[in-house]
């Protein structure tokens, strides 16, 4: 590799229906420009363990593919794959953890410590498994790459990681993300995307322990039952977890209030944004989110917990509950359905925020701290 500065990216979470992480990969890599990308490194190659089935993804000129297979579980893949077999002067995994095995300098993106936080959304499997290996991974990297100063401060703390490590890139939402024109007739595009003119609410994610769907699906129960607004519930999210939701939905007599979808593309999903009275992330802690950045993107009421996490992303341009409890959603929900002068001051004050947020910056950062790595190597970990 002679003197050559190389860049290898771990791309296993592209692979699929891209959320989280998946999203966040690729709209790194999608914003190296030439331009960004000059004078930081000679050559750069995403690896995955098979091509991507089904869709092309377009790298930018200069960032080379690189199929390294089979296809295993992440962890194994690149513990047995990636890590012993890429020789690039740093690599950059995405995703919490790093192999044990890596050859040159580390970067890991560590997201979050919720899982030291609040234990109880984890199943035991998990906390056995991941806990220690996230710790270890943070420590063990040349740097460590986080998206908030709430999730930095927690990283130190919960995992004992040295701070003067850690980096921080505020993510962003991707450009598709945008208000649509006024001239665009809602109530027309409603009925499309859900089958009536009816007003809603909206959430899109995983439909995982720690983000509460069923305490959702609670207030809106309760909601329904103690207003008289017509509002709906619009919930997008993977198809295991989709049946258990409408059967719940069913005990609760709001089946019929129920809209649920499996995936939705970006531009569909900005479609929903726009049309939605409100966007609700029930998630007990959360340090980024996209969804809620999206949301507010694309001009969109957010309701959502207060932590410090959602205040900097939101820049506490949002409806901020104390906690998550059934009685503040569903008093939330009532403020926002009945209260059309509060909804467009919340979604002109988000839009403004969402502004502060830029993937060129983050992609451009994320590439300045990989470098950095890279002029560190042979440094031991700390």
């Amino acid at each position: 590799m002679g003197d050559a500065v190389t860049l290898g990216v771990s791309g296993w979470r592209l692979h699929g229906q891209r959320t989280g992480v998946g999203r966040y990969i690729l709209n790194l890599i999608q914003h190296w420009t030439s331009e960004v990308v000059a004078g930081q490194f000679d050559r750069m190659t995403v690896y995955s363990p098979s091509d991507f089935v089904g869709e092309t993804i377009n790298f930018p000129t200069g960032i080379a593919h690189r199929v390294l297979g089979p296809l295993m579980p992440m962890i194994a893949w690149e513990n047995l794959r990636l890590g012993p077999a890429a020789r690039e002067s740093v690599m950059l995994y995405p995703s919490f953890s790093r192999p044990l095995l890596t050859h040159g300098a580390s970067v890991v993106v560590t997201h979050d410590a919720t899982m030291r936080l609040h234990p109880e959304l984890f199943t035991k499997r998990d906390k056995l498994i991941y806990d220690p290996l996230y710790g270890w991974s943070s420590r063990a990297s040349t740097l460590v790459i986080t998206t908030t100063n709430a999730a930095k401060a927690d990283i130190v703390r919960e995992w004992n990681v040295d701070p003067e490590k850690i980096r921080v890139t505020h993510l962003a939402s991707a450009e598709c993300f945008r208000p649509l024109p006024d001239s665009v007739d809602r109530n027309t595009m409603r009925a499309r995307l859900t089958g009536a003119q009816d007003p809603y609410f909206f959430f899109v994610g995983k439909l995982s322990g720690r983000r509460n769907i069923p305490r959702l699906l609670e207030a809106f129960a309760q909601f329904r039952a103690t207003s008289t607004y017509p509002h709906r519930l619009v919930v997008v999210g993977p198809q295991y977890a989709i049946a258990a939701l409408e059967k719940m939905a069913d005990e609760l007599n709001v089946r019929a209030s129920l809209i649920t979808r499996t995936f939705v593309g970006d531009e569909e999903l900005n479609d929903l944004y726009n049309c939605a009275d409100a966007f609700i992330m029930p998630s007990t802690y959360e340090t980024v989110s996209f969804p809620i950045m999206e949301a507010q993107a694309a001009g969109t009421p957010v309701i959502c917990i207060d932590t410090p996490g959602s205040r900097e992303i939101t820049g506490g341009e949002a409806l901020l509950i104390a906690r998550l409890d059934v009685k503040e959603l569903v008093e939330a929900m009532i403020r926002l359905a009945s209260d059309g002068g509060l909804r467009a001051d919340l979604a002109a004050r988000g839009l403004r925020n969402s502004r502060n947020f830029s993937w060129q910056r983050c992609a451009r950062m994320t590439l300045d701290v990989c470098a950095e790595a890279a002029r560190m190597k042979g440094r031991p970990a700390a």
